[in-house]
This record gives structure tokens, sequence and C-alpha cells, in this order.
């Protein structure tokens, strides 16, 4: 058998999740990224639009800022880098603080994708519950994390 279609051969090569939450380079790339791709969002938004480009400037502006939160999450929960590095911005979470902040921001970027699908389903109805479901999850364990570290900073 193909070893692409081989599930054991397949299941060993994926990457480790635990390995990439721990991975510190994950903090400049997140923090950076996602302020960058927010700022975009944010000034598409803002552009005057008008026709048909109203409705793709304010699509590709939503779904711009859904992806660039989640990605600024992570990157702040990602650990500290090493101490020759200059960015140190952001928090120190536990690996299951880290787990919940990145858990919701793949919640929360699903959302405009199973909004999308459903649209071009027809399904607007039970999408639209979907999509409020997850966000709503999704915005919840991510704010569980920080809230967490922020508790456990506090006690």
């Amino acid at each position: 058998m193909n070893s692409s279609l081989d599930v054991a051969h397949v299941a060993e090569t994926l990457p480790d999740l635990s390995e990439a939450l721990a991975d510190a380079r994950l903090r400049p790339v997140g923090v950076v990224a996602g302020f960058a791709i927010l700022t975009i969002g944010v000034l598409l938004s803002i552009a005057p639009a008008t026709g048909q480009w109203a409705f793709w400037s304010t699509a590709v502006a939503a779904t711009f800022v859904f992806v660039s939160v989640p990605l600024f999450c992570v990157g702040l929960a990602a650990p500290d880098p090493p101490e020759e590095s200059h960015f140190h911005i952001g928090v120190n979470l536990t690996y299951k603080q880290r787990q919940a902040v990145a858990v919701g921001s793949l919640c929360i970027t699903l959302s405009p994708v199973v909004m999308a699908l459903g649209s071009l389903l027809g399904l607007t109805t039970v999408v639209l519950a979907t999509v409020a479901i997850l966000t709503f999850v999704g915005a919840s364990l991510v704010l569980t994390g920080f809230v967490a570290w922020t508790s456990e900073a506090l006690v």
C-alpha cells in the first residue's frame, strides 16, 4: 500500500500539538502576523466601497479579522522566547491554558469557513446557529486560558 494511504504511517508523521504549542517562535509570528492581518482587515472595512466591491471588501475584512484575532491570541499565549530574543511581549501560560487558547482560536477561525460552506449549501438557520455556538465556545476557551493565568498571577 502507498505510504500516503497507510493510516499508521500518516499518524506517525503528523506534528504533535504539544510540540507546536511549546515552540517559542510562535510568539513573534502570532503577535506580529495577527496584528498586521488585523490592521489590514480594519483598513479594508473602513475604506469606502460601492457596488459589488462593497460586498467583497466587507467579506475579506471580516475574514481577516476572524483569522487575525485567534492568531494574535495564540501568539500572546506562546511560551517566552529565549533571553537573547528582543520579543518578550505576551503572557506565560501553562500548557493546559495554552491548549485552551489554541482550541478556542481554532473554533473562532473555523466560524467563517462554516458560514461560507453553509451559505453555499443553503442551510442558513442551521449554519448561523452552528457559527454562533462555535464562536461562543471559541471565545470562552480563549478567555478561560487568559483568565486562568490572571487568577494565578493575582494569587
